[in-house]
């Protein structure tokens, strides 16, 4: 990862740790994820990486600590606070103030699905890939499953029964081949795990 990217994540961290409980290994598993994704689908790492980084730093000014992720309070607050705290880092950094305009906008509006809005992660594959990543991250282990679940009141066997049949996989299709074989096999393994397998 180039020191920009690393000055960004280490001026992004304290917000992150007054965040949700799960913030940075949400936000660190999708800085791995980003560099072969974005190399496989040849995707601007300039836009992405600071996006991915960046985009959860407002709930940092959310009052409950695991909200409900499907909470329209919570995902307002987040996107507001997330775009002014964004905006103050990149502009920290001297990022490009052209992608730094884009990368604030998206910031702003990266959870618009929760409000029937699918058009962010249409207008550039960079959006989709973030939000098929950021979809793909509840199950990328039992143990964040069980957690994700917990914040919606629900059992990890009705938290699969709710995920299973999200809107996204209707609305906003997985954006490649990579992600949609992720998805598969992320998916495949906390069934298994639900159905007795160990974990």
């Amino acid at each position: 990862m180039n020191d920009i990217y690393k000055k960004i994540w280490k001026l992004a961290k304290p917000y992150y740790e007054k965040g949700r409980s799960y913030d940075i290994p949400h936000v660190e598993w999708m800085m791995e994820e980003v560099d072969q994704l974005a190399d496989e689908e040849s995707l601007d790492k300039r836009l992405l990486l600071p996006l991915v980084i960046l985009h959860d730093v407002g709930y940092s000014e959310v009052d409950e600590k695991n909200p409900n992720i499907k909470s329209k309070d919570s995902k307002t607050v987040h996107m507001k606070a997330g775009a002014r705290i964004s905006r103050a880092i990149l502009n920290q950094v001297n990022y490009d103030p052209n992608l730094a305009e884009r990368i604030v906008h998206y910031i702003s509006v990266h959870d618009n699905w929760l409000f029937g809005d699918d058009s962010p992660y249409q207008e550039c594959k960079e959006m989709a890939a973030f939000n098929d990543l950021d979809f793909l991250w509840p199950t990328t282990s039992f143990g964040m499953f069980k957690t994700m679940a917990e914040s919606m009141w629900k059992t990890p066997e009705e938290f699969y029964d709710f995920w299973i049949q999200d809107e996204k996989l209707v609305r906003r299709p997985f954006c490649c081949d990579r992600t949609r074989e992720m998805w598969d096999s992320s998916i495949k393994e906390i069934k298994r795990i639900l159905d007795g397998g160990q974990n």
